[in-house]
């Protein structure tokens, strides 16, 4: 599948929603392998990075700050400093939450290419409550490593 047909899969996923697409995290790997303008952020914790792991190459710009998960009043100044006008903003949080939510944020600022991952770096719990074996980066069997 080329970029084109992922980046129009993505689009009709997140119809109805302000951002431009939800991703699954194969699809996001696909693009940042092939689409030159592709960069992958993660908007996850600090401490969420050292404690889960994280995507080699990955801009980290946290959507709210530990403790107590308040929002980053940097973010914007913090991501304009990374990034460019056209990059394909590829969102990654834990589970796809607060990536979602800062894709709709950056939709609302007039970014037309920021793109939620479907499931983020963990995704939901199992049966036993544990992360990263049923979906997101981690159970699609992606590169990534831990500190």
């Amino acid at each position: 599948m080329d970029t084109e047909e992922i980046l129009a899969r993505a689009t009709q996923r997140a119809q109805g929603k302000k951002h431009a697409g939800d991703l699954t995290p194969e699809e996001a790997h696909a693009l940042l392998r092939e689409h030159p303008k592709a960069k992958l952020i993660d908007v996850r914790s600090h401490p969420e990075l050292e404690f889960s792991g994280f995507v080699e190459g990955c801009c980290h710009v946290p959507w709210k700050l530990y403790p107590g998960m308040t929002p980053n009043s940097d973010f914007d100044q913090q991501l304009q400093a990374i990034t460019e006008p056209d990059d394909l903003l590829l969102l990654l949080c834990r589970t796809g939450g607060r990536s979602t939510e800062a894709a709709e944020h950056l939709a609302d600022l007039g970014y037309t290419h920021a793109y939620n991952i479907l499931g983020g770096f963990d995704g939901k719990g199992d049966e036993h409550g544990q992360r990263g074996k049923l979906e997101g980066w981690k159970a699609s069997g992606l590169p990534w490593r831990h500190p």
